[in-house]
């Protein structure tokens, strides 16, 4: 346990310290993130002079081309000229001249070639090339797209020149092919990031140079490449996509007013190259100060904290086990620690202190619970032996009553029968003597019945509660003298009880019943059971005169009656044998009633249980 709670103490150590360290954290984060920007705009901003840079390389090959171009036209016995050798010758020079082109040539307005440095037998036609195209269109210097020249056999990029006579008719097209590897060559002498590329594309999205890897790129059509489309829409001058690759760069895009268009491409990880080496560093020295932090922290929390209660966590352990010598003793640590190992040695000495007097006084309760325990033992016996005695001379005196109480009811009938002559005083005196004497023999009847319910041991035995109830009904007829008593008995259930007994008590309530429903004209009496899970809950309700419930108390005592015997007779002892015998067999009884209501009585008999 001890363990677990040092265990969470460091791990909110940790989180503490890491949360200190959050803040600079964030603040790296958010350096990087700057950084990250400028570079980009750093990047972006030499990317664009980069492509300027290559563009203007480029547009110097068209310059000097054009250039060239419109000083052939100055040459009309050239250019107009129908001596083709003389042309061819020429022409042928001028190629020796300019290493950077492939063929000059002059082409009738009907596209077939006239003449060219590059010699050639039959006719050859251009009219299909876009150089030549613009040129009759616009009778302009014009730049054409990539080809493999007829003539040459070789990729180049063609442009076409107007030439004119002294009236300003166009009678032919003087052109040049120009060499794509001079294009690749000029741009491969641009300085260029780390993985960055130049491209040159002409209108129709054909690579016309390319750097590095011009032989894997030049010629090759990328008019359906994304980056191509986006270069080609001319809507920005630079963007961010990954390529075909999956690499995300940054672009840089140029046109050149004559159809080309220039792009430098640079991978984004270039670009955030130095702020990721800067965030590594920041990151790395945060992680050392953080762990430097940590290791103070853990040390400081071991020996100030951890240590100390370490020491009073397995002190309160030997204290719960019983040791209450264990003491923390002087601590390390923080002032109000060492003050809790104080407080705490002062708690045990006192916790000593309290034990030794609870064992004394143990030990004298002890003494008191032994001498009671003898004493109630003796007066239990003593009781017990009274109850006995007490029981047996009841009975006795009960038996022993009855003969005498027998002859004078007997003598007093004789001489009620005999004493016609005695005037009435007399007669009332002799009826008074006789109706005690039978009073007195009931009486001395139901204490020997209340006394046989002691005396007796319950034999036990399954009973069948119905049959019980037919039997007490068929001893109660002779006491009904021809009233109307309906009965109303419920499916009784079988319990184990002793049959003698409960016979006794159903002979008492179901008599109870018959006498306290004297003054209805139809008396009720209803026999059933409630339901309960544990024992057996049988009722018997009449609609009998009642009882004011505030003397309830006073209903099972020996003696004790709710009425006068001028209203119902009785001895009082009936109910009080019913709790008795009820009690005896592990059960209860109570009763409910209202006054002029009726009256429920009931008693419960413990269910077997398996």
């Amino acid at each position: 346990m001890a363990s677990s709670f040092f265990a969470r103490f460091r791990t909110r150590l940790v989180v503490l310290m890491l949360l200190a360290v959050l803040p600079a954290l964030g603040l790296v984060l958010y350096e990087n993130l700057e950084q990250r920007h400028l570079e980009t705009e750093r990047v972006r901003e030499g990317a664009i002079a980069i492509s300027r840079l290559a563009a203007a390389n480029q547009e110097n090959f068209i310059k000097n081309t054009r250039q060239l171009l419109a000083t052939l036209t100055q040459f009309p016995f050239l250019l107009l000229g129908t001596n083709r050798p003389f042309c061819e010758n020429h022409l042928s020079n001028l190629r020796k001249l300019s290493p950077d082109y492939l063929n000059f040539g002059l082409v009738e307005t009907n596209g077939n070639v006239f003449c060219s440095a590059e010699a050639f037998d039959g006719t050859v036609n251009v009219s299909d090339r876009a150089y030549f195209q613009q040129a009759i269109q616009t009778k302009q210097f014009s730049t054409g797209v990539f080809q493999v020249g007829r003539l040459t056999g070789q990729q180049a990029l063609n442009f076409g020149y107007p030439v004119l006579d002294e009236k300003g008719v166009l009678q032919r097209i003087v052109y040049a092919s120009l060499r794509l590897s001079s294009l690749s060559e000029a741009i491969a002498h641009i300085p260029l990031p780390s993985n960055g590329s130049v491209t040159v594309l002409d209108r129709a999205g054909t690579v016309l140079a390319r750097f590095p890897d011009p032989d894997k790129f030049v010629g090759k059509p990328l008019v359906g490449d994304p980056i191509v489309k986006r270069i080609l829409e001319r809507k920005d001058q630079t963007f961010e996509m990954a390529g075909a690759d999956s690499v995300p760069r940054l672009y840089a895009i140029t046109a050149i007013d004559d159809g080309l268009f220039v792009g430098v491409g640079i991978p984004l990880s270039v670009c955030f190259a130095p702020a990721n080496e800067a965030l590594a560093r920041n990151l790395s020295i945060l992680g050392l100060v953080a762990t430097v932090i940590l290791m103070a922290s853990r040390f400081y929390a071991r020996r100030s904290f951890l240590w100390p209660v370490s020491t009073l966590s397995a002190t309160a352990h030997r204290l719960a086990a019983g040791d209450l010598k264990a003491r923390a003793g002087k601590i390390g640590g923080s002032a109000e620690l060492a003050q809790l190992g104080r407080a705490f040695d002062d708690m045990a000495d006192q916790l000593q202190k309290r034990q030794s007097e609870i064992t004394e006084a143990n030990e004298h309760i002890n003494r008191l619970n032994q001498d009671l325990e003898r004493r109630v033992k003796e007066r239990t016996a003593q009781f017990e032996a009274a109850n006995k005695e007490l029981e047996a001379f009841a009975y006795s005196v009960s038996h022993d009553l009855r003969a005498p109480l027998r002859h004078i009811t007997s003598f007093g009938e004789i001489l009620r029968r005999k004493a016609r002559g005695l005037d009435q005083e007399c007669s009332r005196c002799l009826e008074f003597i006789t109706s005690a004497a039978k009073q007195m023999e009931h009486l001395v009847r139901d204490l020997l019945s209340f006394s046989r319910t002691s005396r007796t041991e319950p034999h036990l035995a399954q009973v069948q509660l119905g049959d019980l109830v037919d039997e007490a009904k068929q001893t109660l007829q002779s006491e009904l003298n021809g009233r109307l008593v309906r009965w109303d008995v419920h499916p009784l259930p079988q319990v184990c009880a002793d049959p003698a007994l409960l016979r006794v008590v159903f002979n008492n309530l179901l008599g109870n019943a018959i006498k306290y429903t004297r003054p209805r004209q139809t008396a009720v009496v209803e026999i059933g059971i409630c339901p309960s899970e544990r024992e057996h809950v049988i009722f018997v309700r009449d609609n009998g005169v009642g009882f004011d419930m505030q003397y309830v108390g006073k209903l099972f005592g020996v003696f004790q009656r709710l009425h006068h015997d001028e209203e119902f007779e009785g001895t009082g002892i009936g109910l009080a044998t019913v709790q008795r015998i009820i009690l005896r067999q592990g059960g209860r009884v109570w009763a409910e009633s209202k006054e002029n209501e009726g009256a429920t009585f009931y008693f419960s008999l413990p269910k077997e249980t398996g």
